[in-house]
């Protein structure tokens, strides 16, 4: 057998295009241009958030609203303290972070692929009316925190302010920023100043003058409360006094009216603010005690704003001893009637009212540590814990005595069928509240032999016209400093520094 063999050239066709195998594939679709390098970044609006912590400081001290105190004393220690510096944070989303630009510095300056692009930033500030203006503003590389001087704008007056990309008009997240006037310097500093008040007793005897020889025939015999600071300390009596009042005790020191010790002296009953602090005088002109100047202004440093102005802390005038006749120059007695005196002992505090219970309390740490603007001023000009006090009044006789919440709640009572209760915040409004004084926290309940009953007495029913308490001191605050005219439901009269026991 033959076998014929043809020669596979003979099937290829000539002039025939040659594969490359190393080349993209032929297809009928148009091919897409590769990105040229020299297109621009694009940046985005809202990638740059400015924190809300921003504040304004001159003299390591905070010149715009906010809670700045903290933030400013660490700032302004430079070389030129004067300028005015708005410091703020930043923070950058993915849209910066995770791209070419990386951060702040890249957004606002020219990186290798913005081609003939030059991109730069400022601040735009813009006023209540809408006219705007631009800080520079120029950041470092990796820098999340800047400054910038403020010293152009206008006090009392918001702006607001954003970072903007001057090219493009990209901008970062707004914030609001406004710079305070007249900042009131606090030169004294730290709480305000206490002072301790003490309590005495002068015994008042009624009676006739018996006509055959003389002599004062007694009928009756009361004691009556008054309270002293160590400045008004009162005068001893006069000798002539002694036969209807004496306010020291005669068995112990005879019958020469003396002032040291007086009868039944206890010193340190309760607490004032001292009335001698500066801050309790009106140092700004205006008919406003600097301390309550002080608290608005810390307020509206934390960015907050009061309906009406505070009216927080009032006089606590009270009797304090006997006038028997010390009068006109040059005379030594009087032949008028003795009347008791009234002095001013310091300040004490309005009550605060509960917006949820309409329970009245005073405020303590808890309270300064809370979210409210008020309590947080508060924190710093009075720092301490207050409690209650109390205004009673002993049965049938016009007698009051001030008491504070620590030492009256260990006495209090209200009777119902025949028993004796202790009452408790839930119980005690609406009730006839009374204690047995001198207290006997041992056996509150039995009433002894020296012991007699007092009353106690909202604010507006002090009467006999010897007491003086505003007339408005049966009102209290919310938590906003504002006065309202709900009276406290356990009738305390206002807050004072509370004691340690």
């Amino acid at each position: 057998m033959t076998l014929s063999f043809i020669s596979c050239e003979e099937n290829i066709p000539r002039n025939r295009p040659v594969l490359d195998y190393d080349a993209t594939a032929i297809t009928d679709e148009p091919q897409e241009e590769e990105p040229s390098s020299e297109l621009t970044i694009e940046r985005p609006s809202g990638a740059i958030i400015i924190q809300p912590n921003h504040c304004a400081c001159q003299n390591a001290k905070p010149i715009s609203l906010g809670n700045c105190e903290a933030i400013c004393s660490e700032k302004n220690s430079g070389a030129n303290p004067e300028t005015r510096l708005l410091y703020f944070e930043t923070q950058t989303t993915a849209e910066i972070s995770a791209t070419d630009i990386e951060d702040i510095w890249g957004f606002c300056n020219t990186l290798p692929r913005d081609g003939s692009l030059t991109a730069s930033c400022s601040i735009e500030v813009k006023d209540e009316k809408g006219n705007t203006n631009t800080l520079a503003f120029e950041p470092e590389k990796g820098a999340t925190s800047f400054s910038v001087e403020v010293g152009g704008l206008s006090e009392d007056e918001t702006y607001r302010l954003s970072i903007v990309e001057n090219n493009s008009g990209a901008r970062s997240t707004t914030i609001q920023m406004r710079l305070i006037s007249d900042l009131i310097e606090d030169n004294i500093g730290g709480p305000l100043a206490l002072m301790p008040v003490n309590q005495y007793s002068c015994l008042f005897r009624t009676g006739v003058i018996d006509s055959t020889d003389g002599s004062f025939i007694i009928e009756d015999v009361n004691r009556f409360h008054f309270y002293f600071i160590s400045a008004t300390r009162p005068e001893p009596l006069k000798a002539s006094s002694l036969q209807t009042v004496n306010c020291h005790d005669m068995e112990l020191y005879g019958t020469t009216p003396i002032n040291s010790p007086l009868l039944e002296e206890t010193t340190n009953v309760f607490t004032v603010w001292n009335r001698e602090d500066p801050r309790f005088y009106n140092l700004g002109g205006e008919g406003k005690l600097r301390v309550h100047e002080l608290l608005e202004q810390n307020i509206r440093l934390q960015g907050q704003t009061l309906s009406s102005s505070l009216n927080l802390f009032f006089e606590l005038e009270w009797p304090s001893g006997i006038d028997d006749g010390d009068t006109g120059v040059g005379s030594e007695e009087d032949e008028g009637v003795a009347e008791t005196i009234s002095n001013k002992l310091g300040y004490y505090m309005t009550p605060f009212i509960d917006s949820e219970t309409y329970k009245a309390y005073c405020p303590t740490q808890q309270h300064y540590y809370s979210n409210s603007a008020l309590f947080k001023a508060m924190r710093e000009i009075i720092g301490i814990d207050t409690e209650g006090l109390y205004a009673a009044k002993q049965d049938n006789v016009c007698d009051f005595i001030l008491i504070r919440e620590t030492v009256l709640k260990k006495i209090w009572f209200y009777i119902e069928g025949g028993q004796h209760i202790q009452p408790t915040s839930d119980t005690v409004a609406g009730k006839k509240i009374q204690f047995y004084w001198p207290a006997d926290p041992s056996s509150p309940y039995i009433k002894k032999s020296h012991q007699r009953v007092y009353t106690l007495k909202q604010g507006n029913e002090i009467s006999c016209g010897s007491a003086s308490v505003p007339d408005d001191s049966s009102g209290s605050s919310g938590s906003d400093g504002i006065r309202s005219n709900y009276p406290p439901h356990d009738k305390r009269i206002g807050c004072i520094p509370k004691l340690e026991n």
